[in-house]
């Protein structure tokens, strides 16, 4: 299967409305998060994640950056990720290299997950992929919750795969624990998130808006 380029994967995220990023121009409007913070940049992976073709076209770039990155010299044998919007690429990912997999459910409380669907075998090689990684909270509850539920101890890489990586600053280091994490990204972009109170765009008069349904209102 043909590999997609950072900006073909870049085009394929405009034309289906799912990438935004902020003109400059203080007077245009930004977007509201799902959190309420303001954001100069938003990218709706479910706009693309809906095509089954182009999923398994993305797992395919993504595990082809892995292996660029030095996975086989570690392999891994299960594929887990977080409920809901990144279980269809993480298991197109764990399907193209063969591995078992698994996903994280959400659980009563925010930003927690559960993991007692499945057991993953001790010492086991595990790998961990996201559709979009802004900071790794997602990524370290899921862990959190295969730590905490699974029977047995298990091997996390210290890599992580995803289609979007949008960072407040491409100079922080990430880390779960002590263990440092390389994220590997089909393309990456520099984009910040703020209270309402904090944000220069709102300080300046520009409108915000809830992307998904208001695309149309932004430039």
């Amino acid at each position: 299967m043909r590999k997609l380029s950072e900006e073909e994967i870049i085009d394929l995220f405009k034309k289906n409305n799912a990438y935004w990023v902020h003109s400059g121009n203080p007077e245009d409007p930004h977007v509201e998060l799902t959190n309420g913070y303001c954001s100069n940049g938003y990218f709706n992976c479910s706009s693309i994640l809906r095509f089954p073709m182009i999923n398994e076209l993305l797992a395919e770039c993504i595990c082809s950056k892995l292996i660029n990155a030095g996975i086989e010299d570690n392999y891994p044998e299960w594929v887990v990720g977080s409920s809901y919007a990144a279980i269809t690429i993480s298991y197109e990912v764990a399907r193209k290299l063969g591995t078992e997999y698994a996903f994280a459910e959400k659980s009563d409380t925010p930003k927690e997950f559960t993991f007692k669907r499945w057991t993953i075998p001790e010492g086991a090689i595990v790998l961990q992929i996201e559709e979009l990684i802004t900071t790794l909270q997602t990524v370290t509850a899921v862990r959190e919750a295969i730590e905490k539920h699974n029977k047995y101890r298990v091997e996390f890489l210290p890599m992580i795969g995803t289609i979007i990586f949008r960072p407040s600053s491409f100079s922080n280091k990430y880390f779960i624990g002590k263990q440092e994490i390389d994220i590997i990204s089909l393309f990456q972009k520099e984009v910040w998130a703020v209270a309402k109170k904090d944000c220069p765009l709102c300080n300046s008069g520009s409108i915000r808006y809830r992307p998904k349904h208001n695309w149309s209102l932004l430039k």
